[in-house]
């Protein structure tokens, strides 16, 4: 398990994507919300900078994820 720290100005929008997502290489649950940042539980067999990139890769495919300015990194890495 590793995990995900996702932020932007409406983070309500990427944790209504995540919280409970779950496809064959990420299960996505939320563990807490501080501030413009919410943090995941990510379980997963990719590295942590992967399941990054892979959900990261996901929310870009939707229609807030096209204009909504977010990031998704590892926790910790910034």
């Amino acid at each position: 398990m590793v995990k995900l720290m996702m932020s932007t100005a409406q983070v309500k929008k990427l944790v209504d994507f995540f919280d409970g997502y779950e496809d064959d290489k990420v299960k996505v649950k939320l563990d807490k919300i501080a501030g413009i940042r919410a943090y995941m539980d990510c379980e997963t067999e990719l590295s942590a900078g992967d399941a990054a990139n892979h959900c990261k890769s996901l929310f870009k495919k939707t229609p807030e994820g096209g204009v909504l300015y977010f990031s998704i990194a590892p926790e910790g890495a910034y």
